[in-house]
């Protein structure tokens, strides 16, 4: 299986500006990382998939912020997929040499296809897991999607329904209609 010195060694061969951060605690998956680095945003985890469509199925890495999940219908539409489900652990660590939950979005196979969803812009720097529990990457997310190759796309929606403030009612203020 790959881990940190793997990714760690292809972003110097590439000359790509990074760091690998070790943890305070262990991560069993991507979306450990906010709550272990104390961050609310910046944290990223890569989703796989299996797209199907009319040539065959496609393996498909998703980078999502974390905690979050791509919209199904807009991850069909992306992927140009009649359908697309969640692989399976063992298929992930088979195809992507990673440890299922902790695939970092660096040393993928080149015929794995890649999506980045556009809320990850929304961070200047990107943690990401390296396939080891103990160890995340730090990286400029211009640089890792670059370094990556990913294809942007809308995937998420743009805040939570329960972070959004309803002034009428925080006011006392009532709508007239």
């Amino acid at each position: 299986m790959k881990g940190a010195l793997d990714v760690h060694r292809e972003l110097l061969a590439r000359g790509v500006p990074h760091e690998m951060v070790r943890l305070p605690g262990r991560a069993t998956t991507a979306d450990d990382l906010p709550r272990l680095l104390g961050l609310p945003s910046g944290c990223v985890a890569v989703r796989c998939y299996e797209a199907v469509r009319p040539e065959g199925v496609v393996f498909v890495a998703v980078l999502v912020p974390a905690g979050r999940e791509p919209h199904p219908d807009a991850l069909r539409k992306a992927l140009g997929a009649e359908e697309v489900r969640p692989a399976r652990a063992e298929a992930v660590n088979a195809v992507t040499d990673f440890s299922a939950g902790l695939v970092s979005p660096v040393g993928l196979p080149p015929e794995v296809e890649l999506l980045a969803d556009a809320a990850l812009g929304a961070s200047d720097v990107s943690y990401c897991p390296v396939g080891e529990g103990e160890v995340v990457l730090g990286i400029r997310t211009r640089d890792l999607l670059v370094a990556t190759g990913a294809r942007a796309a809308s995937l998420t929606a743009v805040a939570p329904a329960s972070r959004v403030l309803d002034l009428d009612r925080r006011s006392g203020a009532r709508s007239t209609g």
